[in-house]
């Protein structure tokens, strides 16, 4: 990497006068050479980029931390992480930025255990009797794998996709939806219920496959290569170390975005009664973000369709502290159709269990529910399950309710890929786009890096 940015150092030298040089005359003196908006990994890695090559940077984010979707709950016992965690060994560019700036990844304190528990129909029970139990529907090829893992694995044995760059190729017969390729499986309306518990996406109707295929190819590059690791500390202690590591005043928190104004020679932005110019902007935020802002901006018809309709993952979590062991002998980690859909071990350092973590994806989030009434929700379905005795410590909400985030984290609907993927990541005239729903290759927090590496390699370009 430091390399690449050794050889842009030459384009970009003097990067304020060479911008100014090539482009129409401007009147009043820019806030900075260039303007990105969002701190999250996307954010972050780009003005680290730029930084490193002389060019003045300023970082707008919205709310008091910096991170994004990497949030770790420090005030939690425990410290669960409501956002991104894992970090798998082809994430070089997450790996090398941590090493970089002295952050260690290790493997999991406790490696976690692949038994889980079911609950379903208010029956409770090891995963492994699942295959046998009266309650399985699924067609006799899948009847081994527990809800979570059916559609994976079916989609493992149909995967199309010969390497991670074959995405934005595949023929439209494979970008079809979940619900239809599983109905293809032989999976009934029954089987297709349970798949759709806990899915990582909304709905199966609204999941292209594409999605799937993309991801199952990434794991297995990354199970080739080795187990995940976890950032020391929390995985929210890399952006801010990344921030860091920038000039001082280079980041500004609580400065939301209420407007974008890209002109022919420089882009204004609004944040309540401020507008800061640059000639270039970076632009983080996830689509839904940007759908509510006063956009104005030349988008080709691929964005303006983008930006109100790619769909997010709704999930809703509540964080909990263990307050006596499990005592049923049954594995900690839990599918269910209840309520609280996920639940997942929280470990201290010496690897007793401490906590645990539910999370609720797509049509099981209650975005209606107060905080107060979920935490009541998981506290008693707990122990209606279990008998287990937990108390609410938080409740974290990734949905379109969310002004700064609008969900968890993107996915393409069926048609989508085609039609959208080579041309809604591109510039709008002087307005450049990152974040993990225009990466290219990878997804995620290495894809959010990628997409910073694209945009900054532009404004290098453009400022030559």
């Amino acid at each position: 990497m430091t390399l690449l940015w050794n050889r842009r150092r030459v384009l970009a030298l003097g990067a304020s006068a060479t911008a100014a040089a090539c482009a129409p005359a401007i009147q009043e003196p820019a806030d900075a050479d260039v303007i990105i908006l969002g701190a999250g990994l996307a954010g972050l890695h780009a003005a680290r980029m730029l930084a490193a090559d002389g060019i003045k940077v300023r970082v707008l984010e919205a709310s008091r931390r910096v991170g994004g979707r990497m949030w770790t709950l420090d005030e939690v016992p425990g410290a669960p992480e409501a956002g991104g965690q894992q970090v798998g060994q082809s994430y070089a560019r997450i790996r090398s930025t941590a090493r970089d700036l002295g952050i260690a990844i290790n493997p999991p304190t406790t490696p976690m255990s692949r038994d889980k528990t079911i609950a379903l129909n208010g029956a409770v029970f090891d995963a492994r009797e699942w295959a046998a139990h009266a309650d399985n529907p699924f067609p006799e090829a899948f009847r081994a794998f527990s809800p979570d893992m059916a559609l994976f694995m079916a989609a493992a044995r149909a995967n199309p996709l010969e390497d991670q760059y074959a995405w934005r190729e595949a023929g439209p017969e494979h970008d079809i939806s979940a619900d239809a390729f599983l109905a293809q499986a032989g999976f009934d309306p029954s089987s297709r219920r349970l798949c759709e518990i806990a899915l990582n996406a909304n709905d199966l109707q609204s999941y292209s496959m594409l999605n799937l295929y993309r991801t199952l190819v990434l794991f297995n590059q990354d199970g080739m290569t080795g187990p995940p690791g976890e950032i020391e500390g929390g995985a929210q202690r890399l952006p801010e170390a990344m921030t860091a590591s920038l000039p001082d005043g280079t980041v500004k928190l609580g400065m939301p975005v209420t407007g974008i104004d890209v002109q022919a020679n420089r882009v204004h932005i609004r944040s309540g009664t401020h507008t800061l110019s640059a000639p270039y902007v970076i632009c983080a935020l996830p689509f839904p973000v940007l759908a509510r802002l006063d956009l104005k901006a030349p988008l080709n018809s691929v964005q303006n369709a983008a930006i109100g309709t790619l769909p997010y993952t709704r999930i809703h979590q509540v964080h909990l502290t263990l307050d006596a062991p499990f005592s049923d002998g049954l594995p900690e980690m839990m599918w269910t159709d209840s309520p609280i859909e996920r639940v997942f071990p929280v470990r201290s350092a010496a690897g007793e269990t401490i906590g645990l973590s539910c999370w609720i994806n797509g049509a099981g989030c209650r975005p209606e529910a107060s905080d107060a009434e979920w935490m009541v929700l998981a506290e008693q379905t707990l122990k209606t399950l279990r008998g287990v005795k937990a108390t609410a410590r938080k409740v974290v909400r990734w949905d379109e309710a969310q002004p700064l985030s609008g969900g968890a984290y993107m996915h393409w609907a069926p048609g989508q890929i085609g039609a959208w993927a080579q041309t809604m990541g591109l510039p709008a005239g002087r307005l450049h786009f990152a974040g993990e729903h225009v990466s290219r290759l990878h997804t995620g927090m290495e894809g959010a890096m990628e997409s910073a590496e694209q945009a900054a390699y532009a404004i290098f370009e453009a400022m030559s």
